[in-house]
């Protein structure tokens, strides 16, 4: 994703689903555990320790999000992290930050700049 459509991003609707449902920590900790292995709610809930209903509201919200989707399989409902969206957080993420070190690297240059012309600073005692 460009910088352009990273912002255009951001600022889309879809975001305000995106965000809060990465707000959660719970919730995190589930994308991290589908990254490793797409699974349905109950092995999730299993292996976090959380109960299985709690794991399934926290799974319908990454669902809204569109980080998260889920197939039939069986009599199973497989969860699997959506690539797509997660690489579109870290573009999002990546813009804010490149804008930062932009700004971070213009104060360095003019207070080198400045140093430069005033000499090193001394040490008052």
């Amino acid at each position: 994703m460009s910088a352009p459509s990273a912002a255009l991003a951001l600022l889309d609707p879809a975001a305000d689903l995106l965000l809060p449902a990465l707000a959660d920590r719970t919730r995190r900790r589930i994308l991290v555990r589908l990254a490793e292995r797409p699974d349905d709610a109950g092995a999730v809930a299993r292996d976090l320790e959380l109960t299985r209903q709690g794991v399934a509201k926290h799974l319908t919200v990454l669902e809204q999000a569109g980080l998260v989707r889920a197939e039939r399989s069986a009599r199973r409902r497989v969860h699997t992290v959506t690539p797509e969206r997660v690489r579109e957080v870290s573009d999002l993420l990546g813009l804010v930050a490149t804008g930062w070190e932009g700004r971070l690297a213009g104060l360095k240059a003019a207070a080198e700049q400045t140093e430069g012309r005033e000499g090193p600073a001394s040490m008052s005692p």
